[in-house]
């Protein structure tokens, strides 16, 4: 380990299992509910007829202290070596593109498995497809067990993150929205989502990006527009899609779509690996033979169409 890479001491299993837990409590008692591929399905739950699908990758993040950088007349340190690392690159181009750097945060992309035909990441890639189902890495932005535990259990984690309010434009008309409050939740908000926006042929390829969860570069060199954001900003999006009706994709569609996606990676028919009565059971069955095989978690976002119309009749008053 080279002296200008700062590591972490979080575990990625105890990142996915926080995270998705975490979810889970944002959730209850909402007209949508996030369903795990752990969680044990109930009788109200076969009423859920339109879900968004959400494929995680949790990564944790590394650190690289900054490349000193040119002051006055002073000339930026740190010659460019012909056999140049591919981290002191992340590091140089960070620099050179005045990204936050001081320090940065990055993480690789995983190792091809010996037994498997393609890499994770392209395998995560082929499940985003927006407005159909979307694929995000998440890492924290922060190195340390101790501010992960902080961030998890201070406030105000038991303040629900969304609530109902009332908006009038004049004296005899008012209407009714949700209003997200997921950027009151520290821990959610010290996580940053980034889209995988590319194919590789090999696990070689770094995202960076700043302590502030902004500013991410993808290496072979580029900087990512749009493609990124919080956690909390990303799941805020994703529930709005639901309770605006943007979303209208059935448990059933989805498996279609799933078994599109799968035919460039899976071997066998992905109705192989579908298991239970119901197309909700079936999916959860999908997420957890994805995560066991691949390492993706699958986090379904659903809710009923019946009571999604019924939040936004307008009321005269």
């Amino acid at each position: 380990m080279t002296s200008y890479v700062i590591k972490s001491d979080i575990s990625e299993k105890q990142l996915e299992a926080d995270v998705a837990s975490f979810l889970g409590w944002c959730s209850t008692g909402l007209p949508f509910k996030l369903v795990d591929v752990n969680e044990q399905l109930t009788g109200a739950d076969k009423r859920l007829d339109v879900a968004i699908p959400v494929y995680i990758q949790f990564k944790k993040s590394t650190g690289l202290k900054q490349l000193p950088r040119a002051i006055g007349k002073t000339k930026a340190s740190g010659k460019r070596r012909s056999n140049e690392s591919k981290l002191q690159k992340v590091r140089r181009f960070r620099r050179d593109h005045m990204l936050s750097d001081d320090p940065s945060l990055y993480f690789q992309l995983r190792r091809k498995a010996e037994t498997a035909d393609d890499l994770q990441h392209n395998v995560l890639l082929s499940h985003n497809r927006p407005g159909l189902s979307y694929a995000i890495y998440v890492a924290p932005t922060y190195l340390t067990r101790r501010e992960f535990n902080e961030e998890l259990t201070k406030g105000p984690r038991f303040v629900n993150p969304w609530e109902m309010r009332q908006w009038s434009l004049h004296s005899d008309f008012a209407e009714m929205y949700w209003l997200s409050r997921y950027d009151r939740q520290p821990f959610l908000r010290n996580h940053v989502s980034i889209t995988p926006h590319e194919r590789v042929a090999n696990h070689n390829h770094y995202y960076a990006f700043s302590t502030a969860g902004d500013e991410v570069s993808w290496h072979s060199p580029e900087v990512l527009e749009g493609r990124h954001s919080r956690l909390s900003d990303f799941m805020s999006i994703r529930a709005r899609e639901l309770l605006s009706g943007e979303a209208t994709s059935a448990p059933e569609e989805i498996i279609e779509h799933i078994s599109e996606i799968t035919a460039g990676f899976a071997e066998v028919p992905i109705q192989q690996f579908l298991f239970g009565e119901t197309p909700l059971e079936q999916l959860q069955s999908y997420g957890r033979w994805l995560n066991k095989s691949w390492g993706i978690r699958q986090i379904l976002l659903c809710a009923n169409r019946e009571d999604l119309s019924s939040l936004f009749l307008r009321t005269s008053y």
